[in-house]
């Protein structure tokens, strides 16, 4: 997709105008990590540059760290602001909890706030990256070659995201710098992320019909293998194309007899014909190289019907499940049903099960007058339906997940495209809730085994059952709510006490009275340990077996 470089001026959201004056003539707030990420206990500090507002002789300045729900987080400071200059504020930011906080700043005259500004910073469990890891379910995608900005790297490893899908350049090194790798394959490994790269688009012009009716594009086949040969040893798995319904030109020469351009009936065989090419060119490098093929809706089964050999050529497939017109993870065919019946689907065919989710994701664009089958939502909810849909679909029969996007994109507050990021697209790359939610999710579900599916008390209500596989198989629950807040009461005759924490890694209390444990829900997944087994036995469902 789109990618814009450039470096922005750190500018927070604002919540109102100070005195008619452009808000960043105000306030300017700056942290010392990229990133603005932060380890418990770890010093760092925030610089806050607030300009002396209009022509009023004096005001106050309220600087102070409050938490998500803007309850204060254990630091507030007054000043007098009475000189015509600007005037910069430090303020510590060691913390002894996880969680995503804010810096604020509130400019205030007599006790009313005429203006308020504030820029978001993380502290996260250490899940940084020291190896790869190629067994981790988690992952984002990226466009690293566009953000201009290799430091995105950095905060990746840190947010311990082990996979990155970006798109792998060959046409930029055939023929310019043959004899060389591409420097992105370095610049992973010395970070430790593992690559699903996605072949940069063949252009569907390039191909041509031989006698036999076989559409070839030789020369970019060609170069693919050269691209691969360079990289050898790089190079594990890869992603044929993306999205060729929508781009590099397949649906324009080719269009779906009635305009449906999302379907292969069109674009779909000689789409099939490139694919396999590629595949059989890469497998003559390395037969260990696996090829995943985009398998959306009624794709697998147009290719396999339409051309001979297909499910010799395919190692794994991969979908896009945006909720689109749907909000929440729940509410799609993803959950439950949709895996169950592509699996038969793909096994009746004789084509591997493994199904790798490769974009998913929901964004915080504003919305306006313009109906867009993207529903926005809030940052918030970005990082509740972030764990949840991970959680959901890795449940349900997806090998590894990928977020769409790791950066968001400069667009403009009314598109869509621009709110998916976890960072936003400033200077300093700080990170939105969804990336502390992402790195938590990392922290305490990497190693759980799903076991079964909880027996709600309730509709809407939601949750798994795991083995710890690092400690002895114990159990952890998973649990939330579709869309409000209750209690869950559980029956529990062996549990004596129970530990709790929400997404963001904040400690939730879970009383357990009189044999019953009381569990607060709400629309956060609440991870819960400490239940004796025997308490859970009845609890749950087991999982279903491919």
């Amino acid at each position: 997709m789109r990618r814009t470089t450039g470096i922005l001026t750190l500018l927070c959201a604002s919540v109102a105008v100070a005195w008619g004056q452009p808000q960043s003539d105000v306030v300017d707030i700056t942290f010392d990590k990229l990133g603005a990420l932060y380890h418990k206990n770890e010093s760092g500090n925030a610089i806050c540059r607030v300009m002396k507002a209009g022509d009023r002789d004096t005001c106050r300045v309220a600087v102070e760290l409050v938490d998500m729900e803007g309850k204060p987080a254990g630091y507030r400071e007054t000043y007098e602001l009475a000189s015509p200059f600007e005037r910069y504020y430090y303020v510590p930011l060691k913390l002894s909890e996880w969680g995503y906080y804010y810096v604020q700043v509130s400019l205030m005259q007599a006790d009313s706030v005429v203006f308020s500004q504030r820029a978001g910073f993380g502290v996260i469990p250490d899940v940084t990256l020291t190896q790869k890891d190629y067994e981790s379910p988690f992952g984002v995608g990226a466009h690293y070659a566009r953000y201009g900005d290799w430091r995105v790297a950095d905060i990746q490893q840190r947010l311990g995201i082990a996979w990155v899908r970006d798109v792998a350049r060959w046409k930029d090194f055939i023929g310019k710098w043959s004899d060389k790798p591409d420097p992105f394959v370095d610049y992973l490994d010395r970070h430790h992320i593992c690559w699903l790269p996605i072949l940069d688009y063949v252009d569907a012009r390039h191909g041509w019909q031989d006698q036999k009716g076989v559409w070839r594009w030789d020369e970019d086949v060609s170069n693919i293998k050269k691209y691969i040969e360079m990289n050898r040893g790089h190079i594990d798995i890869y992603e044929s194309q993306n999205e060729p319904s929508n781009f590099a030109g397949w649906n324009q020469r080719w269009p779906h007899p009635q305009g449906q351009k999302w379907r292969p009936q069109g674009w779909g065989i000689p789409f099939t014909d490139l694919v396999k090419q590629m595949h059989d060119s890469v497998k003559s490098v390395s037969p260990d190289i696996k090829l995943i093929w985009p398998g959306e809706e009624e794709w697998i089964e147009y290719f396999d019907d339409n051309r001979d050999h297909v499910a010799d050529h395919i190692d794994f497939t991969a979908i896009h499940p945006y909720i689109l017109w749907r909000k929440t993870p729940e509410t799609s065919p993803f959950y439950d049903s949709f895996y169950r019946t592509q699996k038969q689907m793909l096994k009746s065919r004789h084509i591997s099960t493994e199904i790798w989710v490769t974009e998913t994701g929901w964004t915080t664009y504003l919305p306006d007058s313009i109906r867009r089958h993207f529903p926005p939502v809030t940052e918030l909810q970005q990082a509740q339906y972030l764990v949840r849909n991970y959680l959901v679909q890795l449940y349900f029969g997806a090998g590894k997940m990928f977020w769409y996007e790791l950066v968001e994109e400069p667009f403009g507050v009314h598109h869509p495209e621009s709110g998916f990021g976890l960072l936003r697209y400033n200077a300093q790359l700080t990170v939105k809730p969804a990336a502390v939610a992402f790195a938590n999710m990392v922290y305490n579900y990497r190693y759980l085994k799903p076991i079964g599916r909880y027996r709600a008390q309730e509709r809407k209500t939601y949750g798994f059952v795991y083995e710890d596989t690092r400690a002895d198989n114990a159990p952890v629950l998973s649990i939330w709510r579709q869309s409000d807040e209750r209690v869950e009461s559980i029956p529990v005759k062996y549990t004596r006490s129970l530990t709790g924490v929400d997404i963001f890694g904040r400690r939730v209390e879970i009383p357990v009275i009189d044999g019953v444990a009381h569990l607060p829900l709400s629309m956060s997944v609440l991870t819960v340990r400490g239940f004796d087994p025997r308490d859970l036995k009845n609890l749950y469902e087991l999982q279903e077996q491919d």
